[in-house]
């Protein structure tokens, strides 16, 4: 059956084990269940900044083997320019056992090697000596710039039914693909779920429009994949292609029953 209870506590009232039980598990049971079928990823926060050779992440929560790890207070990191790939990312430690406490951290790191197993990416770039990392970005296109600014295509960020691309880079492909004119229906629908959601889209709904939108990439793509398929969807419409009916050569098809 269905219930709620929580404790009541009330001056001279005895305090039971088990009111501070609903306390500890009934917010823990809560996030397992709702969260259970989202991937692994960001799932708020972590904004990054860069000045005088400091990269600054700002305080944010992620998702990972089943956990909400948070971090509450902005994290500052030596960054200067090497002119050679790095990448920032979360090393998980193994769950470490106390008396009267159970947890795990992740430790924010940079380092001129991929994510392995046990890690989760932050963002990569390839900063220049007397350059400025950048953070903020010009257009869809300006997210895949190599030299000099910071490249979060490959970021998870988690949604429900997987971990896919960031929401900021969705919103600026949907506001960028209305822009072209396109009234491609997959387009303008896809467009619409995505301000819909403010850029919250699985990585399952971007895989099918960009296989039925012309982009080739699949449903299981990487972040990577589905990126370039966006990108080249947003190039056609801009040159004029109008996506799932240029594959009849423009022809109506009329069946007869």
């Amino acid at each position: 059956m269905f219930r709620y209870e929580y404790p009541i506590f009330e001056h001279k009232n005895l305090l039971k084990k088990r009111m501070l039980d609903e306390l500890r598990d009934y917010p823990l049971q809560l996030s397992r269940m709702y969260f259970q079928e989202w991937g692994e990823g960001i799932l708020e926060g972590c904004s990054l900044s860069w000045d005088q050779g400091m990269l600054r992440l700002e305080p944010g929560l992620i998702h990972h083997a089943g956990h909400i790890y948070r971090m509450e207070e902005p994290y500052t990191i030596d960054c200067p320019p090497t002119g050679e790939r790095v990448y920032l990312k979360i090393r998980f430690a193994t769950m470490d056992y106390e008396r009267g406490r159970q947890g795990g951290v992740g430790e924010v790191l940079l380092s001129s090697g991929p994510v392995e197993n046990g890690e989760m990416e932050l963002g990569r770039f390839l900063l220049q000596e007397g350059a400025r990392l950048r953070t903020v970005y010009e257009n869809f296109e300006d997210y895949q710039t190599e030299y000099d600014t910071v490249n979060r295509i490959h970021v998870p960020y988690t949604q429900n039914g997987g971990a896919g691309l960031w929401p900021q880079i969705l919103r600026e492909y949907a506001a960028e693909l209305l822009a072209t004119g396109t009234s491609d229906v997959y387009d303008v629908s896809f467009a619409m779920m995505v301000m819909g959601a403010e850029g919250h889209v699985s990585p399952a709904s971007v895989g099918w429009y960009i296989q039925r939108a012309g982009g080739s990439a699949s449903g299981r793509a990487s972040n990577g994949d589905q990126y370039r398929g966006l990108l080249r969807i947003l190039k056609d419409r801009r040159n004029g292609s109008t996506g799932w009916k240029q594959q009849d050569n423009g022809r109506k098809q009329m069946l007869l029953l």
